[in-house]
């Protein structure tokens, strides 16, 4: 009986260390621990090259700026990776279209030059223009440092907002009254306030915050920040943010701007990206997530912010103030800064890696070793990786590639079937890169809203609005689902607190790390099912006999016109008749 008892215990302990082991691999891309330091003097240039001389020097020119370092603990090749997806969707970053400073090797080649997004102007972002943006040692100078300004509230001058607002719409005594008290309310910083409306509506303002709405609709309503103005072309833009500003009861500018840097605020500053580049490249880990919560797709967007408060604190002679500038670093940085990519006449591919898409029907594994008999991940049919290893040589009837996932997790698949297998089929299709585009169709994106500002990120199945913190999805959609999407294990709770399992399903009023809110298309009445009873509640509320909060509106915007009205009481009913598919 003891030798049963002690056999027994050794395989369970066996079982807990194989466990533990794959633990340990598939999540060790989110075993993270950052720190900040603000003494510059202890960088290690032995694992940081370069950047310590270049802040020394910034210091010596300017003795009232201040730094803080955050040491990321990210490896610099797993950053670049998992800001360089969404390829065919949603690309975290993209770069101008019809703009010669950024053509040709500032273009992913796997979308190329004859994929534009929203609307068409803008293309998806090659590797190589992730890389120049997100080295900081490239923005570390005169001319690009605000982009690290820390964004939390400070004292502001007056005068040096005065001089912002000159010669724009916000030239005006109770808008930047409004400004100072939303910035001291929400713990931001004022000029900051200030260059994100600018960034958003330009000088002269636009649409969204003149107060006429949009086509007769949402006439009062201003959205001077853009939230929620998202969608496929300019109508669907526009009349989006005017609604959102409908429903947050924005009917000033001054309640627009108060309202907008609440969000702001309570989205992305309270969150640790309180600095312009962390709201680009979410690489602040303080909330407990990485990459996907940022602010615009535009990679240009933070730099771009940072000239306006740059070139405001030179008119007014306050360039020498006391800022802090919060600077990243990430392991294994290259000995070098990142160069600019060079524009030529073809798309090239900026790296030796290669991008390839899984041709599988279902899921491919991946493993520790070639042929290795650990489980490191799954990658999974049209699923996009980079292939940063080729075999030569079959290991067990085949060859075994190594990949990189957007999480950053890394494994060898099978490149194509096994020798024995009777039907072949390549696994790991590379994808070519496209040829530039001829001259490009016009475009209906706004002309006063073309800074490629995002809230959204979004697939086939899921949308996630970082500003609402709500989650859209189809029906069927799981738990599994979104968290291969997203790159992150993820706790879903169900009404009643109790937590979700991996194969389980979304339904509407579901909580996300108890932050977002899921609204499920058609799912109205909350029990993860099309039915009826969905039918039945539409109905009561086109009639006025019931009220819906936010997320079952959405839920219930199943043709999303962003209404509720009797267009989405057909929808659902064609789609129990199984006429129709909802979609994202």
């Amino acid at each position: 009986m003891s030798k049963n008892v002690k056999t027994i215990s050794s395989i369970i302990i066996l079982i807990l260390i194989y466990i533990l082991i794959n633990f340990i691999c598939i999540n060790k891309s989110y075993a993270i621990t950052q720190t900040t330091s603000a003494d510059i003097n202890s960088i290690n240039s032995n694992q940081y090259p370069q950047i310590k001389e270049i802040l020394q020097n910034l210091k010596t020119e300017h003795p009232n700026w201040n730094f803080k370092i955050l040491y990321t603990d990210i490896e610099w090749s797993e950053a670049i990776a998992n800001e360089y997806v969404g390829h065919g969707s949603s690309p975290r970053n993209l770069v101008p279209a019809n703009n010669s400073r950024y053509d040709s090797a500032w273009i992913c080649p796997a979308c190329g030059a004859t994929k534009t997004y929203d609307s068409g102007k803008w293309y998806c972002a090659s590797e190589a223009a992730i890389a120049y943006m997100m080295d900081p040692r490239n923005s570390t100078n005169n001319d690009d440092i605000f982009q690290f300004m820390e964004l939390t509230y400070t004292e502001s001058n007056i005068q040096t907002i005065k001089s912002m607002v000159n010669n724009t719409f916000l030239n005006n005594d109770s808008y930047i009254n409004a400004i100072l008290e939303a910035a001291k309310k929400y713990n931001v910083n004022a000029y900051y306030v200030i260059a994100r409306i600018l960034q958003e509506q330009g000088t002269s303002g636009s649409v969204l915050c003149a107060g006429n709405g949009y086509n007769g609709q949402y006439v009062g309503f201003y959205n001077v920040f853009n939230i929620g103005a998202s969608g496929n072309g300019k109508e669907n833009i526009i009349l989006n943010g005017l609604k959102r500003a409908q429903d947050k009861g924005w009917n000033t500018i001054e309640a627009s701007i108060i309202g907008g840097t609440e969000i702001i605020a309570q989205s992305y500053i309270a969150k640790g990206q309180n600095t312009l580049y962390f709201q680009k490249f979410d690489v602040e880990n303080s909330d407990g997530n990485l990459y996907w919560h940022q602010y615009m797709q535009n990679i240009l967007a933070a730099q771009s912010e940072g000239e306006t408060l740059k070139a405001t604190f030179e008119k007014m002679g306050t360039i020498n103030g006391e800022y802090t500038f919060i600077i990243p670093l990430f392991k294994n940085m290259p000995q070098q800064a990142s160069t600019r990519p060079l524009t030529t006449s073809t798309l090239i591919q900026t790296t030796n890696t290669e991008l390839v898409k899984i041709n599988v029907t279902g899921s491919l594994r991946l493993r520790n070793a070639p042929n290795g008999s650990t489980t490191v991940g799954w990658v999974y049919k049209d699923e996009i990786v980079t292939r940063i290893e080729k075999a030569t040589s079959k290991v067990n009837g085949t060859y075994w590639d190594k990949v990189r996932k957007s999480d950053g997790t890394e494994g060898y698949a099978a490149r194509e079937t096994y020798e024995s297998e009777s039907t072949y089929k390549l696994y790991l299709v590379p994808i070519e890169p496209t040829p530039p585009a001829k001259e490009p169709e016009e475009n209906n994106v706004p002309e006063e809203n073309n800074t490629s500002s995002t809230t959204t990120v979004k697939n086939e199945k899921i949308k996630i609005d970082t500003v609402t913190n709500n989650v859209t999805a189809i029906p069927g959609t799981t738990v599994k689902e979104f968290s291969e999407f997203t790159g992150k294990e993820v706790t879903v709770k169900n009404s009643n607190g109790d937590i979700l399992n991996s194969n389980d399903k979304f339904a509407t009023g579901y909580k996300i790390d108890d932050t977002y809110t899921i609204s499920v298309l058609g799912d109205v009445n909350g029990d993860g099912e099309i039915n009826s009873g969905d039918l039945f509640n539409t109905q009561k509320y086109l009639l006025k006999k019931v009220d819906f909060d936010e997320y079952t509106k959405q839920a219930c915007d199943v043709n999303n016109d962003s209404e509720i009205n009797s267009g989405d009481l057909f929808f659902i009913q064609k789609y129990l008749l199984q006429k129709t598919e909802f979609s994202i």
